[in-house]
């Protein structure tokens, strides 16, 4: 398993996918990196319960998810603190 902290990235068909984030399929079903690799070298993905982390279903290679229920849309990360102090400096100095 990769560690939590490690940003990883896998890229298909010429797309560079974050793994520390959800995305959501054309279907509406938001999928997790499972921080696991098939034999391949590919992530797999799971499904977890809305507000869980516990990956529900079977896992799928991110590749075949991409395939069968593409194109994944990242989902988008809160706001940080550092974000925040960045925008409102710039909104200052200007």
């Amino acid at each position: 398993m990769a560690s939590p902290t490690a940003p990883a990235t896998y890229t298909h068909d010429g797309i560079v996918f974050d793994l520390g984030v959800t995305h959501t399929d054309v279907t509406g079903v938001e999928w997790s990196w499972s921080g696991d690799y098939n034999t391949a070298g590919e992530p797999l993905m799971g499904a977890p319960e809305r507000g869980s982390v516990i990956l529900r279903d079977a896992l799928v290679s991110l590749p075949d998810l991409y395939a069968w229920h593409g194109p994944l849309i990242p989902n988008p990360r809160p706001a940080t603190a550092a974000l925040y102090r960045r925008v409102l400096l710039t909104a200052v100095t200007r």
